[in-house]
């Protein structure tokens, strides 16, 4: 049965053990949001009870040494590919990362910061994750699509060097289907200037000849689940 996994030897094998946590545990333990510890696998190696209380599992559920997936009955244990790419990203960059969940944690919408976790040598052995509610404006209003269970407000890989301004049209191209006139009346741009900002994303970085393509061509590349900051209400900040 899933609740019988040896979590002391899982933990130990992922180089963290919970017990030298110590300090950063008791810190978890006496907050009322989630917060919880992974390792470089992306299991889990402590939760707090508010985690198990806003994901839908039971108080006495062992999480710890479980993948996402492996938590069946979870509000996100469906998307564990997203929640795991996430983990990599700030492993590798050894910087905060931060998404916002649509679906993931009830009815709220919630901001997932994720922070990575350093040994005594200063190696990443792991990530510390912290949830919160995220009050801004509606997402309702921002998507006439779906709105995907995970928001990041990182922009994937850039190696098409799309600037600031050309992801918040590839942005409203996605997930609003605005005309350039539309779309440059939401950026304070001209059309005219939205139309060569989007040529220049056709031809010389995207390499299509259509905005369906280059709608397909940024779904493919992931930046279906980015969302400016711009599109945020004033005030609103990341901390």
């Amino acid at each position: 049965m899933v609740n019988t996994i040896d979590h002391e030897k899982t933990i130990d094998s992922q180089c963290i053990k919970a017990e030298s946590l110590g300090s950063l545990i008791s810190f978890m333990e006496n907050n009322e949001e989630p917060w919880g510890v992974k390792d470089c696998n992306s299991r889990f190696v402590y939760v707090n009870k508010p985690t198990l209380k806003f994901s839908g599992l039971p108080n006495k559920f062992n999480i710890e040494g479980r993948l996402d997936s492996e938590c069946s009955g979870a509000s996100w244990a469906d998307f564990e590919a997203d929640l795991q790419k996430q983990d990599r990203e700030v492993e590798k960059s050894k910087k905060r990362g931060a998404m916002i969940q649509t679906n993931l944690w009830g009815r709220e919408h919630t901001l997932c910061e994720k922070f990575p976790l350093f040994n005594n040598d200063k190696q990443c052995i792991g990530t510390v994750y912290h949830v919160r509610k995220f009050n801004f404006v509606s997402l309702y209003e921002l998507f006439n699509d779906k709105i995907p269970p995970v928001l990041t407000t990182t922009p994937p890989d850039n190696k098409f060097k799309f600037t600031e301004k050309e992801l918040e049209i590839i942005f409203c191209l996605l997930h609003t289907h605005m005309s350039a006139k539309e779309i440059g009346k939401k950026l304070n741009l001209s059309h005219r200037t939205v139309e060569n900002k989007l040529q220049v994303l056709y031809k010389q970085k995207a390499g299509v000849n259509s905005s369906n393509q280059l709608r397909e061509f940024c779904r493919a590349e992931g930046f279906d689940q980015y969302i400016p900051a711009r599109f945020f209400k004033a005030g609103v900040q990341f901390i």
